[in-house]
């Protein structure tokens, strides 16, 4: 019985003990129970959000994708933009280019064109007359000054000086100083020694390099072509601006005045001999160099001036210097005969005894541009008629 009843209270011990362990294990498992549905609805939960994520990433990659074909887009326009932006860089820098170009152009033109004459026609005309005057006055006083008778012994000096004096004031004049008699009126000396005064000083009002540079013909032909395509300002401006710097690049002045004078005081000399100067040519270089070379330089002055009076100073017009050629027919319109009392109203020419002025304009533009013609001085001229009744050599000698 005692065993019994010990292993009943040993087995309701067991009981108890094995209630509460179920109990525990109950109550454990309720807890894993709520641990697990705590875990299944973080796990529901987190799927929701990892769907979510899942969602949000697609999103982003497609827009990711739009953008980067947005920006492919971009780029490709940007591209179009570029080459469209240097396209217009270089017609700017182009377009820039031409108007510098025609600034430059407008203000080179305006340059000349603003430039006003130093002198007035009226100026020229007065040194035009001055110079007349002052070659009438020295011929006269040289011609009065030598006797003039020929002698057998200057034959050859004589026969020389006329094959020079031919080339420069004419065969006609040549012929008439070797057979009319001089020794009562050397008139027609003095003629002869105006015409080859003139003569030189027109070529010294004229010339663009003193033929220092052997230039002039080249020089001149580049100017007629310049007056021919631009305006008068540009090709009168062009001109001045030519002939001065031309003139300071072939020679010295002091060089070139001192070669005129020789150059004139020889011609005129030799003329005299043509004419039968009763000295040899040594000798009446040398009496003509004592009483007369200071004239001489003041003609070579007063024609240097000239040139650069018509040639510098003018621009607004061309002035040059006229005279007329030997055997051209007398013409009361663009020339004066020289005994102005005569009356004289035909004839041939002799020689030009004193320079005219003539004034030349270029106006308008391109094919309907023309010159305007004005005389502002005629030129003297001695016709062959002068000779007329003139008392004439009886032998060839």
């Amino acid at each position: 019985m005692k065993k019994l009843e010990l292993e009943q209270q040993v087995s309701a011990q067991e009981i108890v003990l094995l209630t509460t362990a179920l109990k525990k294990t109950r109550v454990e498992a309720n807890e894993i129970q709520v641990r697990l549905r705590q875990e299944q609805a973080e796990r529901e939960k987190v799927q929701q959000e990892r769907s979510k994520l899942q969602d949000a990433n697609q999103k982003l990659q497609q827009d990711l994708s739009s953008s980067q074909q947005q920006l492919q887009i971009r780029e490709t326009q940007n591209g179009a933009l570029r080459d469209e932006l240097q396209a217009l860089q270089a017609m700017f820098d182009v377009q820039t280019t031409l108007l510098s170009d025609c600034m430059l152009k407008v203000h080179g033109e305006q340059a000349f064109a603003g430039k006003t004459d130093a002198l007035s026609g009226g100026e020229v005309v007065r040194l035009v007359d001055e110079l007349n005057q002052e070659i009438l006055q020295t011929t006269a006083f040289i011609s009065d000054s030598f006797d003039f008778a020929r002698k057998p012994e200057h034959r050859d000096e004589i026969k020389e000086a006329s094959a020079r004096t031919s080339d420069l004031i004419g065969p006609a004049m040549t012929s008439l100083l070797g057979t009319v008699q001089h020794g009562e009126d050397p008139i027609l000396i003095q003629i002869a020694l105006q015409a080859a005064t003139v003569e030189f000083s027109r070529w010294i009002i004229m010339t663009w390099d003193f033929d220092g540079l052997q230039a002039e013909q080249p020089l001149a032909e580049i100017y007629n072509d310049v007056r021919e395509t631009e305006s008068q300002a540009v090709s009168g401006r062009w001109r001045a601006l030519t002939r001065s710097h031309v003139q300071k690049v072939a020679l010295q002045e002091s060089d070139v005045h001192s070669t005129m004078v020789a150059h004139i005081s020889d011609t005129l000399v030799v003329v005299m001999i043509a004419a039968g100067c009763t000295k040899n040519y040594e000798d009446a270089y040398r009496e003509f160099t004592m009483k007369f070379g200071e004239r001489v330089s003041n003609i070579v002055r007063m024609a240097a001036r000239l040139n650069r009076a018509m040639g510098e100073e003018v621009t607004s017009a061309d002035l040059s210097p006229t005279h007329a050629a030997a055997g051209e027919r007398f013409d009361t319109e663009s020339m004066k005969d020289f005994d102005e009392g005569s009356g004289t109203q035909s004839g041939v020419v002799l020689c030009t005894t004193a320079l005219g002025l003539q004034r030349s304009e270029r106006v308008g533009h391109g094919e309907s541009a023309e010159y305007r013609m004005m005389t502002l001085v005629k030129p003297k001229v001695a016709l062959e008629a002068i000779a007329d009744g003139m008392k004439r050599e009886t032998s060839g000698d």
